[in-house]
């Protein structure tokens, strides 16, 4: 058997003071698997914050790839993958610990060649509190609904999570990389691992590897809450028209998209409508994507949401 190696993409904006957290742990999960191979890699995005000289001297043993210009987070995980010299990558936000067994079970995943990703535990930076793993899905009254299951639950998940994803190289590049339609941050992870499972690739949760979360540390420097919370709503609008193909979908968002809508003003709640329209200024990219991706398809929707739902009743 050929030895497993991986290539471990960190993308950074600024968090300096995060690397100088995160990277430690990064290395002792290398060093900690004697089995397999890894290079670290830190894909910085055009810093301001003398990130990149602060890694030059600190961690020698890091590759540092800057990128040609300001990118954002789903195209520098891109220019990451594409300099990444192994054929398993992990993609790693400059938010996340590694625990020193993090890497191991993961890995070890990549023997069946079938697989597309994979992701384990995720726990708060204080390492105290669990915070998602597991990842359900569904289909209801014309919107798609995320929700969580049991930490030990070893069932088929939605996606794998994207701040510490492990995947195939060769597959994550043939499926495009994360889609920037997404930018600047949320459901990029969950397009390519639901469009990973409609080829009938496996995308797999490993509740034996245990990373640790700093949530929105990065991205709320560019962003406040509230815009991030329009641009949740509206990647979620913009997940379903270019992904969802089942025509009893289809049709059940056509109708219950403008009814939510309607009562939404009467409840003088706006966040949505706010999304809608944010979301309709990239309906045409949403179709042109959902058409080229038909031609890969050899799941349907039911079938992929039904296996990941097993144990659930969905009503509607």
């Amino acid at each position: 058997m050929n030895r497993l190696s991986a290539s471990i993409v960190i993308t950074n904006w600024n968090g300096k003071d995060l690397l100088k957290e995160i990277l430690p742990t990064v290395i002792d999960a290398v060093n900690s698997d004697k089995k397999h191979e890894y290079e670290i890699i830190v894909v910085d995005d055009c810093s301001t914050d003398e990130s990149i000289d602060f890694l030059i001297k600190n961690f020698p043993g890091v590759r540092v790839e800057k990128t040609p210009e300001n990118m954002g987070f789903q195209k520098a995980c891109n220019y990451g993958v594409e300099k990444s010299r192994h054929d398993i990558v992990m993609l790693l936000n400059n938010d996340i610990k590694m625990d020193h067994t993090s890497l191991e079970p993961l890995i070890e995943h990549f023997t069946d060649e079938s697989v597309f990703a994979v992701s384990g535990k995720v726990f708060d930076w204080s390492k105290e509190k669990f915070l998602y793993g597991n990842r359900g899905g569904y289909f209801k009254y014309g919107h798609f609904w995320l929700y969580e299951k049991e930490e030990e639950d070893p069932s088929q998940t939605l996606f794998a999570c994207g701040g510490a994803f492990m995947c195939d190289k060769k597959k994550y590049q043939e499926l495009g990389g994360f889609n920037n339609i997404f930018h600047p941050l949320y459901y990029e992870e969950i397009d390519i691992s639901y469009r990973a499972l409609k080829r009938g690739w496996k995308v797999l949760y490993e509740p034996k590897s245990n990373v640790y979360h700093r949530v929105q540390s990065t991205i709320t420097k560019q962003h406040k809450k509230r815009m991030i919370g329009y641009i949740s709503g509206r990647n979620n609008y913009l997940f379903v028209w270019k992904n969802i193909t089942d025509k009893k979908m289809i049709l059940m968002s056509m109708l219950f998209t403008p009814l939510f809508l309607i009562r939404d003003i009467f409840r003088l709640k706006f966040r949505f409508w706010v999304s809608f329209y944010m979301a309709l200024k990239r309906f045409p990219l949403a179709l042109k994507e959902r058409k080229n991706e038909k031609n890969t398809i050899t799941h349907s929707d039911k079938e992929i949401l039904s296996n990941i739902n097993q144990y659930l009743t969905v009503s509607g």
